[in-house]
């Protein structure tokens, strides 16, 4: 009942149409910029969800235990209402796992091989660390004087075939120290708080000599230049120590994540502007099957208003299955990268979405109405005198 909506469809469905052309040409570009988008969505998400409202300002490490006291009536007497949290901390290496060494470990999950190269950071606690939760097994009760135990980090002890039971090996100060997994945990890194792979059993590490790891919380409504002052402050009366503001480490980590961002979307961009142009080139071929069209039709009596609704409408269409088709494959490529890869949960975004069947709708209009342009100016004499 609608002329112009069923010279649209003809026209999209015809077999010479530009339906394929436009679909793989400005699909594949699009598909990229909304799996992109759609990433970056989820993991701001993830980490805007996951990061606490109020996180240390500093991590400071290497703290002589004798020089602890000193540094935090420091902090506490230039800032009041500051808070320290402490934690020891040592360093070693793991040799065995379950009396196996791990050089002879084979098939460990590359996602877990970081942790058995190289040092690692080792403490010992009374009770189960802040931003920590047992999830099996048992800790242990409080002045525990039995075997040596440790609690190990639930993730990664699945990657690594690790139980409840089993027993590990580190080579602290030279000494191979072997403890049983007590218990396992899941811990939430980011909630900032001080936290180990391995907690060991105090009776296990606690005569060994240490230093300590300390965080720093400021009041919400300290300045930007009196938290700088706290760390120069540190720096000049305690050399020894290493103050790590933490907003610098959230900004470093931050520049590189948009980078990483920004030229996957250069990427996306091009693939688009070439799907754009071989746009350019299908609608150059159509040209002329769709002046003998519009030829046709204006000796049958149609007016430029109607040809030029026809053109929209097609037009529009194109875009809409375009965007669809960038939408459900972007879609698509996005959760595999985020679940699969990444372990980041989905989440979909309505900017994305629109981002999409704006651009694709933008371009096919764009290229398709400089060609009904010249299609209306099309005079008919000549081209029914050469027919």
């Amino acid at each position: 009942r609608v002329p112009e909506l069923a010279l649209a469809l003809g026209n999209i469905g015809a077999p010479g149409g530009l339906t394929r052309s436009v679909v793989l040409s400005l699909g594949a570009g699009l598909s990229l910029l909304v799996a992109v988008a759609l990433t970056d969505a989820a993991i701001v998400r993830e980490m805007s969800s996951r990061l606490p409202e109020k996180s240390p300002n500093y991590f400071v490490l290497d703290i002589p235990k004798a020089d602890y006291p000193a540094i935090a009536d420091l902090v506490k007497r230039d800032v009041p209402g500051a808070v320290l949290d402490s934690a020891p901390m040592l360093r070693g290496r793991l040799v065995r796992l379950k009396g196996v060494p791990v050089e002879e470990m084979k098939g460990i999950a590359p996602e877990a091989s970081w942790v058995l190269n190289g040092d690692r950071g080792l403490t010992y606690a009374e009770a189960v660390p802040e931003g920590s939760r047992v999830v099996a097994g048992d800790w242990w009760q409080p002045g525990y004087a039995g075997p040596p135990l440790v609690s190990f980090e639930a993730d990664l002890a699945k990657k690594l075939g690790l139980v409840i039971g089993d027993e590990v090996t580190v080579n602290v100060l030279g000494r191979n120290v072997t403890a049983r997994i007590a218990n396992l945990r899941e811990v939430n890194w980011e909630s900032l708080a001080i936290n180990f792979v391995m907690v060991f059993s105090p009776n296990t590490l606690a005569a060994a000599p240490h230093n300590l790891l300390a965080t720093i919380m400021l009041p919400k409504a300290t300045t930007l230049a009196e938290e700088a002052a706290v760390g120069r402050r540190l720096g000049k009366a305690f050399p020894a120590v290493t103050a790590i503001r933490v907003k610098d480490a959230i900004a470093a980590f931050n520049a590189i994540f948009v980078k990483v961002m920004t030229a996957v979307r250069v990427a996306g961009s091009v693939t688009l502007v070439a799907g754009a142009l071989v746009l350019a080139g299908a609608l150059a071929t159509a040209q002329r099957r769709r002046i003998k069209e519009a030829v046709i039709l204006k000796v049958l009596g149609a007016t430029r208003r109607r040809i030029l609704t026809a053109h929209f409408v097609e037009y529009l269409l194109l875009g809409a299955v375009t965007a669809g088709f960038a939408l459900v494959l972007g879609a698509a490529a996005a959760w595999a990268t985020l679940t699969l890869v990444m372990d980041v949960p989905f989440a979909f975004s309505w900017p994305a979405v629109v981002q999409a069947l704006a651009l694709a709708t933008g371009l096919v209009a764009l290229f398709g109405g400089v060609g009904t342009w010249r299609v209306l100016q099309a005079r008919p004499v000549p081209h029914l005198r050469a027919e």
